[in-house]
């Protein structure tokens, strides 16, 4: 190779390397770069189904809390720390008569919204109803939470066993001291298992004789419609029933009848958590200390809650009593201290025989009478739902009036439930002499509600009185 050939070369190969170190050099861009995203507050599905019962399903209370709820339960696992959950309307609204056996769908839109560390999410999630046809089944047993009443520690409040062929009831009541709370009522199984739930729930709020209301009131509705949902309940997936957040002196309420349809038995538990955290981890226990009240158990109610009487015109009237100290609701277990004064949770039926074997026709006036201080009431009269005010006297209020035709004979049923909040016992009788037609309205001065309840220190038990009271 000639000399002048590698001379080239050579100078061909030192070019090439300065131009691969002397690549130009980028100028910094005067913007920021683009930050990377936030994560996504929580996850919205696309769609969720919803089994409802129902003869028909009828009433908008049921539907809306059951479709709510069914979209926390599959949403709030899903939220991360600090965002928060809000449900727009539901549309189509209303679906009314849904039959058994139809099916029908409707359109919610959900917001999570997010902080500093999480993105907002909204979308459209589409809740298929069906309504499936389930027999319904009278609670045997009464699972009794309301203690403590004021909940200062987090942990299992309570844990009731639902067996099969034993439908039970929950009836629950607890209000938050100090730092907000969540109260979850959960169903766990070991097998897989479908359980039909009828419920009612009110607060948190601070009125609670309108919490105690709103829960007897509307688990008598829901119940003689059999308006309800079929759930399914996995092993190792807790399923929330009911979540809450309690905020200081803010109480919540709530009853719940559970039939085990097919599987195994269930455990049904209401659990105290921190606000924002999961309530799983409290399952297993301990249990929160007992407030001294006794307001706890398990109790029999196979044989509790039927009330009967016979009135003839011209004779004396007829009356019976409950919520008082005795009878009450037999705890199952013989070791337990625990009772229900007030017979909170049992479902009663009163059924008085009328008679008039005069030759004219007579009336006959339905009654209430407080025994124990003020109360307020529903009662479903032969099918007929009737709310009464805040009554306080211990004097006759007005029920309903009958008029019965000469020489005639007939049943009057009667079913109601104590509320939560109010005094106890109480009088419901049948009278020929006109009883007290005003009861005051709520919220009016002589009437009971709203009114904030005095926070006192919850650990002293409450002096005796003629008849329990029970704040929630």
């Amino acid at each position: 190779m000639s000399k002048r050939l590698i001379t080239i070369l050579a100078i061909v190969f030192i070019l090439a390397g300065r131009a691969a170190v002397a690549q130009p050099v980028e100028t910094p861009s005067p913007f920021p770069s683009p930050a990377a995203p936030l994560p996504a507050a929580g996850v919205i599905p696309a769609n969720i189904s919803l089994d409802v019962t129902g003869s028909p399903v009828t009433d908008a209370d049921v539907l809306d809390a059951q479709i709510r709820a069914a979209l926390d339960r599959e949403i709030r696992p899903t939220l991360r720390p600090g965002s928060a959950l809000r449900f727009g309307p539901i549309v189509p609204w209303p679906l009314f008569p849904l039959a058994s056996g139809s099916r029908a769908a409707v359109n919610v839109t959900v917001t999570i919204e997010g902080d500093s560390a999480s993105a907002s999410v909204q979308s459209v999630t589409t809740v298929t109803l069906n309504s499936v046809d389930v027999r319904q089944a009278a609670p045997s047993v009464l699972f009794l939470s309301d203690d403590p009443e004021y909940l200062q520690t987090d942990g299992l409040v309570f844990r009731g066993d639902v067996g099969i062929g034993r439908a039970a009831r929950l009836y629950y009541y607890h209000s938050a001291i100090g730092l907000p709370r969540n109260l979850d009522v959960i169903l766990t199984a070991a097998v897989r298992s479908r359980v039909h739930l009828i419920g009612s729930g009110a607060g948190p709020e601070l009125d609670v004789m309108n919490v105690g209301h709103v829960v007897s009131r509307d688990l008598l509705r829901f119940e003689r419609a059999n308006e309800g949902v079929v759930v399914e309940v996995a092993p190792g997936k807790p399923f929330i029933v009911r979540h809450g957040l309690l905020l200081q002196a803010e109480v919540v309420a709530g009853a719940v009848d559970a039939h085990v349809l097919n599987g195994g038995p269930v455990t049904m538990s209401v659990v105290s958590a921190p606000a924002g955290s999961r309530p799983e981890t409290y399952l297993g226990g301990p249990r929160v200390p007992f407030d001294g009240h006794r307001r706890h158990g398990v109790f029999d109610l196979t044989a509790f809650g039927a009330l009967a009487g016979s009135y003839t015109a011209g004779g004396p009237d007829v009356a019976v009593q409950y919520g008082g100290k005795t009878p009450t609701p037999r705890n199952l277990d013989p070791t337990d201290t625990g009772r229900d004064y007030g017979d909170y949770g049992v479902v009663h039926t009163i059924t008085f025989a009328l008679n008039n074997p005069t030759d004219v026709p007579s009336l006959v006036y339905l009654y209430e009478k407080p025994l124990g201080g003020p109360v307020r009431s529903t009662f479903i009269v032969d099918g007929q739902l009737k709310e009464i005010g805040c009554v306080r006297l211990s004097q006759p209020y007005w029920i309903t009036t009958y008029q019965l035709p000469a020489r005639s004979s007939g049943m009057s049923t009667t079913v109601t439930m104590t509320d939560g909040g109010s005094w106890y016992p109480l009088e419901v009788g049948a009278s020929q002499t006109p009883p007290q037609p005003y009861t005051p309205p709520v919220g009016s001065p002589d009437g009971c509600s709203p009114n904030a309840p005095l926070f006192t220190d919850p650990t002293p038990a409450p002096a005796a009185r003629s008849g329990p009271r029970k704040s929630f």
